[in-house]
């Protein structure tokens, strides 16, 4: 089985919707974390049990939800997405997120 802990795609959608001047980042790490570990553990039940790809991007928004938005809450506060507010980017931040799971289950050749 193919190490998941490596899968990092957060960073990523949070990259969308971060301002021109990031200040640091400290701050959104414990929601980035917890984004990650959630998803980690979502990827890591579809590859044990041989989910299809189309199952990856909803099992993971609706079982890390609350993660998703600490995340994106995280990097508001921090300024990273200071355009954004949690309600205002949370569509963009779940269709990110979903396309990055997708992304990361077919890199690491589940299926």
């Amino acid at each position: 089985m193919h190490k998941l802990s490596n899968w990092i795609w957060l960073p990523a959608f949070l990259a969308c919707c971060a301002a021109v001047n990031t200040p640091p980042v400290a701050q959104a790490a414990g929601g980035r974390q917890a984004m990650q570990q959630c998803a980690t553990r979502v990827l890591s039940g579809l590859a044990r049990t041989r989910a299809s790809e189309v199952q990856v991007g909803s099992a993971v928004l609706s079982r890390c939800d609350g993660p998703l938005r600490a995340a994106l809450a995280d990097a508001v506060q921090s300024g990273e997405a200071a355009s954004c507010t949690v309600e205002s980017c949370l569509d963009m931040a779940r269709s990110r997120a979903a396309a990055e799971a997708i992304q990361a289950y077919r890199q690491h050749g589940q299926h």
